[in-house]
């Protein structure tokens, strides 16, 4: 079960086998107005996330609030709120019968308790109204699951031997990266292109992947406040020579829900320039501007590898920001054979 991949880390767990940390999701998913879907996750006891999505953008909120298997109580500021407790239906082994480990045998055998899925509904109240009316939410019933880790230590699966040879794999392909930010009105605004070399896992000739980031990042009364539209492009959009060569001459033309397009331009010892009527519609903000003259750009290139490890053509990151290229990046290339194609599924995993 997809749903049911848990948290692995290999620290303090002999050869041939990893530790499985205990862990509490709660998932549940809601319908608001204007066709946005909503979905609110939790992780631990404490991490509330209300992300809603239409077509290639998103509105993503985070706060703290009380998670516990039995719900949910939470607010976003003064967009919305949660309050919930959970009916569930019989639970479920999440990862089928426990295997003793016998010899001959073989499936990989676990000692610890076995993760539990439960399926059901979530009660109460569950309110949100998006700024200028972009979308409500305003129900008291959603289907949802309660998904319970347990710590054990297993012996090391075939899928968990391939994470890591995906991971190897694709964190040594080459990114072109043009990057711009600016802190705007409180918020930082950023925007992203990227091409992926995938030549040395598809063979020569193999076309780039494109990927587009326009986002903004507030705090808002304790919350967190994403705002992104991520879109991939197979027919470039994204035209740039060589990192190395100066002068740098970058034009990118990115498809939809971005718009216009803009030019980056570095000639050695003179600022970088970012230019155009580039900017993106987000849910809430309006039409938000990507150029312009508080912005810092720069065109690097990169690995996969440093790119999950915060390195950025602007300097270093302690983590990829939610909703980033790089995030993206990071799920692909980390995700591996538990994932099914990994980094080859990147496109189809950006919103269109």
């Amino acid at each position: 079960m997809a749903l049911l991949t848990g948290p692995v880390a290999g620290a303090g767990a002999k050869p041939g086998f990893e530790v499985q940390k205990s862990s509490l999701r709660l998932n549940l998913t809601i319908k608001g107005s204007n066709g946005f879907r909503g979905f609110i996750a939790t992780e631990g006891h404490k991490q509330v996330s209300l992300t809603l999505i239409k077509g290639g953008v998103l509105m993503d909120l985070r706060t703290n609030g009380t998670v516990s298997r039995d719900g949910i109580v939470a607010r976003f500021g003064d967009l919305g709120k949660v309050s919930v407790r959970f009916q569930g239906e019989r639970p479920s082994a999440a990862a089928g019968p426990r295997r003793q480990g016998q010899r001959g045998d073989p499936t990989p055998g676990c000692s610890g308790r076995d993760p539990i899925l439960e399926r059901g509904h979530f009660r109460g109240t569950i309110q949100f109204r998006g700024e200028n009316d972009f979308t409500r939410i305003d129900t008291g019933l959603a289907p949802g699951t309660v998904e319970q880790h347990f710590r054990r230590v297993c012996k090391e699966s075939l899928l968990s031997a391939l994470d890591g040879l995906f991971e190897e794999l694709f964190s040594g392909l080459r990114v072109d990266m043009l990057e711009a930010h600016a802190r705007v009105d409180g918020a930082n605004v950023a925007f992203e292109a990227a091409s992926f070399d995938l030549s040395s896992i598809l063979g020569p000739g193999t076309p780039p992947a494109y990927g587009f980031s326009g986002r903004t990042m507030e705090w808002v009364d304790g919350v967190r406040i994403i705002r992104a539209a991520n879109v991939e492009e197979t027919d470039s959009g994204f035209f740039a020579g060589k990192p190395s060569a100066m002068p740098q001459n970058v034009t990118v033309v990115p498809p939809k829900p971005l718009l216009e397009s803009a030019k980056y331009r570095k000639e050695a010892g003179v600022p970088a320039t970012w230019v155009g009527p580039l900017a993106v519609r987000l849910p809430g903000a309006g039409l938000v501007p990507l150029t312009g003259p508080s912005f810092k750009s720069a065109f690097c290139g990169l690995t996969v590898k440093k790119l999950i490890a915060g390195e950025r053509c602007l300097g270093l990151q302690a983590e990829p920001e939610p909703h980033s290229l790089a995030t993206l990046a990071r799920a692909a290339a980390q995700g591996g054979g538990s994932q099914s194609q990994a980094f080859l599924d990147l496109r189809r995993s950006w919103p269109r």
